[in-house]
């Protein structure tokens, strides 16, 4: 699993994400749920592909240590799970 970090185009909050470039390019890129405050979210790409020219997102790879790290911010118990994704945070209860 490659760990990407970027924040969609507009704002953070709406605009489009690199998923469809990176798939123009060969690789598969889905978002996780983690999002800061800054708009930057951790995502994930199944394969190795050209990141340059992403400036738009600005799309960087991470460590598998620097997402998890990255999400435990958001929710203290989220952990790699088998797969390589990171456990998403239960829904708030009401």
């Amino acid at each position: 699993m490659i760990y990407l970090k970027w924040k969609l185009s507009e704002d953070g909050v709406s605009g489009t994400g690199p998923e469809e470039t990176i798939a123009d390019r060969g690789g598969h890129a889905e978002a996780g749920w983690a999002v800061d405050g800054d708009g930057y979210r951790i995502g994930y790409l199944s394969e190795s592909v050209d990141l340059t020219g992403l400036e738009t997102w600005d799309v960087n790879e991470v460590t598998e240590a620097e997402a998890l790290a990255f999400c435990q911010a958001l929710w203290s118990d989220a952990e790699v799970m088998d797969s390589g994704h990171i456990s998403v945070s239960p829904p708030p209860e009401r």
